[in-house]
């Protein structure tokens, strides 16, 4: 990660906080602190929602990227932690294996707090997994929980921002809950990938959630949509539209890496160690880390509002934080007892269910 000070919010942008559109960030006297002015944070955990605009774009190998720059800038894995609130998809994946190297808190899978397994929605729906105040107080628990101590958490989102909907507890939900500020990654290209970045920004914010900015995944190598042509292009529409939100890079493909996840299982764990080490290099050549991290530190959900300190980058990150405030999307509510997974996927099964949800 650099070293060089980087851009504040525009100060003269509006910013959703709590829900409810804010004034820009307080002037702090910088000079008198003898520190760059481009970031004002808290004392508490910063923490990070990876959305993805569509299924499919790489939203875990960016989770893995971001962590792994964070343990090679000296952060320890007791710092730093990992969660999928919500998820659909239990299958190893390759940060899993890496988080269990590194000894990064990793949760998700079956042990996520929200599993879409086959006949849920139904089963909500038709009153038998209990209410989504009562999934989002539960996610808000774990992530509380997980942020105690730690200095980040990457908080992974599941399929699209809707998903999750139908029961009430979709991405922008648990971002909400969790007061964690969003980092989308969208498919590379152009026309389709600020289309698709414009509907899926305004999904969130339409929440009251804010999102950082974006980065663009899986671009081509080579030929007019080379990743490069759309970096340029990307670039050139952000800094025209003079947008709060900010563009972190385009990632170009990997062939070594592609469709890894269905090899999980039948790979050699030395194997799974270099391509993770070769994801999280190639991660960082093309995506402003520190960039990400500086605006997630000035972002009002992650400051606790006391006189702020300042600092570029990691040096912004806190020191440990304390337990995430109530963002008042999930009341306290009484503990439920949900019908059975097994009772509700037999009955799926039987019925022709296929997947999840």
């Amino acid at each position: 990660l650099t070293a060089e000070p980087l851009t504040a919010m525009a100060s003269d942008k509006t910013y959703f906080e709590n829900g409810t559109w804010a004034p820009p960030f307080e002037e702090v006297d910088t000079k008198a602190a003898g520190m760059p002015a481009d970031v004002a944070t808290s004392s508490g955990c910063v923490r990070v929602f990876v959305a993805g605009a569509v299924t499919h774009v790489g939203k875990t190998s960016v989770c893995l990227g971001l962590l792994a720059a964070l343990r090679n800038a000296g952060l320890k894995a007791s710092e730093l932690g990992y969660i999928k609130p919500a998820t659909q998809c239990e299958a190893p994946d390759l940060l899993s294996k890496w988080c269990a190297a590194e000894g990064v808190e990793y949760v998700a899978g079956e042990n996520a707090p929200l599993v879409f397994f086959s006949g849920f929605t139904r089963s909500f729906l038709a009153g038998e997994q209990g209410t989504s105040a009562q999934w989002l107080q539960k996610i808000q628990d774990k992530i509380a929980s997980m942020s105690e101590g730690r200095r980040v958490l990457i908080i992974d989102g599941v399929g699209f921002p809707s998903v999750g909907s139908i029961v009430g507890v979709d991405n922008a939900d648990v971002a909400k809950a969790a007061k964690a500020t969003v980092l989308l990654v969208c498919k590379s290209g152009v026309g389709s990938a600020i289309d698709s970045f414009s509907l899926n920004s305004s999904y969130f914010l339409a929440k009251g959630v804010p999102v950082l900015g974006a980065l663009f995944n899986l671009g081509e190598t080579e030929g007019f949509y080379s990743w490069e042509k759309c970096q340029e292009s990307i670039g050139a529409w952000f800094t025209q539209q003079s947008r709060r939100e900010r563009f972190y890079g385009v990632v170009p493909k990997v062939a070594q890496l592609d469709g890894l996840r269905e090899k999980i299982s039948e790979t050699d764990e030395e194997a799974l160690e270099n391509m993770a080490k070769m994801n999280a290099e190639h991660f960082g050549k093309h995506v402003d880390i520190d960039g990400i991290f500086a605006d997630a530190a000035a972002d009002p959900w992650c400051r606790t509002g006391a006189a702020p300190r300042l600092g570029t980058g990691l040096a912004a990150l806190p020191k440990g934080g304390p337990k995430v405030a109530a963002s008042g999307s999930a009341p306290a509510t009484k503990s439920f007892q949900p019908l059975s997974r097994e009772q509700v996927t037999s009955a799926a099964k039987k019925e022709g269910a296929k997947g999840g949800g």
